[in-house]
């Protein structure tokens, strides 16, 4: 089991507390992954997809208090306007943080490569991801209420 499935297995427990004070419908561990009511969290990596009755209903989720709170809303055919919504901030966060994490990569490599010029220019850009990130997570993470 790799340390991000132990992570998102903590995370489920600890969610699993939360969902039961708010009424919303408790994770179940299986073989293929986390089942909430009908909807199946499938884990590839640091990254989820969502399938509802075998059918792939959201993929690449890139946060797991967003699957899950995903999977809630479909067991319980909430409106699909807000789970769209939710999915598309969950896709915004995703796409900046990537883009921070290969320019970090780009940024060490140039420093270790002493072009410092190019270091000056990564950081700038780096800098700019890394906030954006940061203000898409927020984002996100007031959509669903934490």
């Amino acid at each position: 089991m790799t340390e991000i499935s132990k992570r998102f297995e903590q995370l489920i427990v600890s969610a699993q507390k939360k969902l039961a004070e708010n009424n919303q419908i408790l994770p179940v561990k299986t073989d293929k992954g986390i089942l909430v009511g009908d909807v199946l969290i499938e884990s590839h990596n640091h990254l989820k997809n969502l399938w509802k009755k075998d059918r792939l209903v959201y993929r690449e989720i890139s946060l797991n208090d967003v699957a899950i709170r995903l999977a809630n809303l479909l067991a319980k055919n909430s409106s699909p306007m807000f789970c769209d919504q939710l999915y598309r901030a969950d896709q915004e966060y995703g796409r900046w943080f990537v883009e921070c994490q290969v320019l970090k990569q780009q940024l060490y490599n140039a420093e270790k490569n002493k072009d410092f010029n190019r270091v000056d220019i990564l950081t700038a850009r780096y800098q700019d991801s890394k906030t954006r990130a940061e203000i898409a997570k927020r984002t996100v993470l007031g959509l669903i209420g934490l």
